[in-house]
């Protein structure tokens, strides 16, 4: 008999762990498993690429509304005679007013909890793919034999609340995070859970991506122009700035280059405006979301990383797949993927040596040749590691 599973996630969008839920299920045994998926939103460059075995469990528009402007969410909930949801959405406009950072992770999740579905169906398991508000689902709101939670980042590298934090890993059977750095951080932060830790790298296909980035040419280039790219959301753990920085840089040097940007994010006006005002309109181009960024980072002569922290680059690693030379920021888990001149470079977090790590590359075709072909023979490609979640959901 097929198990039943329940994945959740707040939503499609273009972040790295909703490109990593795609893929995995992508690569699902939907002979041996019955999938339902929860995403809070139904919206997101991936929610209409998820597979069709998937059923997806229909959303709350109310938790859509809720979710977004303060003034359009009261006066929606007000015209639908909803006059509680009204009151609990001034309320929770007003819950970053408290310092207590405790008190106010748990009034924004009191809130947001009485928008969302309730799930009356019993799972054999029910995964949360998201550190936060996904997690806290599954732990209180999802009748499970086996709970597992998902921690895509390095613990230490973000706000969070401890105490909500491990009132979710008390209810967890299994927490899984994506590097073993990632795992020596959960660690330090949360020992009394040790036993419970386990690695699942995000899954990345050589063959997959190969296909995938066969597409038209989505360059233009002029004469021995070199073209960089950079795939991140507008964020602070993305640290785009110093990709902007890092251009000026090579553009004062001389240096005839186009850098090409993918994704979005709460920052784009502010990394827009910096743009403009170092006159890299021209250089710096912001392309947007693209549902299949394969093909320009495939087509790119050297791919930059310049985050300030990851739990592991799931952009890095198809960079690693399309075989592209690499330069990437010595973030804490950098080392999880890149072996300084060996299969990319290693830059400080500063535009001087991310530009100095760049020209070395545009100078030298023996090193770009080398990083390549030490790429080429790297085994890049891990589904296999689809069976250690197998491993965790039949217990």
């Amino acid at each position: 008999m097929k198990k039943d599973i329940i994945f959740v996630i707040p939503s499609m969008r273009s972040g790295g762990a909703e490109k990593s839920l795609l893929t995995l299920l992508t690569l699902f045994d939907y002979e041996k498993y019955n999938v339902d998926l929860l995403s809070f939103r139904h919206d997101g460059l991936f929610f209409n690429k998820i597979p069709q075995q998937v059923n997806i469990i229909p959303g709350s528009e109310s938790y859509e509304i809720f979710d977004g402007d303060a003034v359009t969410a009261v006066k929606y909930f007000l015209r639908k005679g909803k006059f509680f949801s009204a009151i609990d959405r001034w309320k929770y406009s007003r819950v970053f007013r408290f310092e207590n950072e405790h008190e106010v992770e748990n009034l924004q999740w009191k809130y947001l909890k009485k928008q969302l579905p309730k799930i009356k169906k019993k799972y054999d398991c029910a995964i949360g793919y998201l550190e936060g508000n996904a997690n806290r689902f599954v732990a209180e709101c999802v009748d499970a034999k086996r709970k597992l939670c998902f921690i895509h980042t390095d613990i230490k590298k973000i706000i969070f609340d401890k105490l909500s934090y491990k009132k979710t890993f008390q209810e967890i059977d299994e927490i899984v995070t994506v590097s073993e750095e990632c795992r020596e951080e959960l660690n330090r932060e949360f020992s009394e859970f040790s036993k419970k830790i386990s690695v699942i790298e995000n899954i990345t296909g050589r063959d997959i991506l190969l296909s995938e980035q066969k597409e038209e040419l989505v360059y233009l280039r002029e004469k021995n122009q070199t073209v960089l790219c950079t795939v991140g959301r507008f964020s602070e753990p993305k640290n785009i700035a110093l990709a902007v920085d890092a251009c000026a840089e090579l553009i004062r040097r001389g240096r005839n280059i186009k850098w090409y940007h993918i994704g979005n994010g709460e920052l784009k006006s502010e990394i827009k405006k910096k743009v403009g005002q170092t006159n890299l309109n021209d250089f710096f181009i912001m392309l947007g979301e693209k549902a299949n960024p394969y093909p320009y980072i495939g087509q790119c002569d050297i791919y930059v990383q310049p985050s300030r922290f990851e739990g592991k680059s799931i952009a890095i690693d198809e960079a690693k797949a399309l075989c592209r030379p690499i330069v990437a920021t010595n973030f804490s888990t950098v080392k999880d993927q890149i072996e300084n001149n060996v299969n990319g470079l290693i830059c400080e977090m500063n535009k001087d040596d991310m530009a100095d790590k760049i020209e070395m590359l545009i100078d030298s075709k023996e090193i770009r040749d080398m990083l390549t072909e030490n790429l080429m023979k790297e085994s890049v490609g891990n589904e296999n590691e689809i069976f250690k979640l197998y491993k965790l959901i039949d217990g």
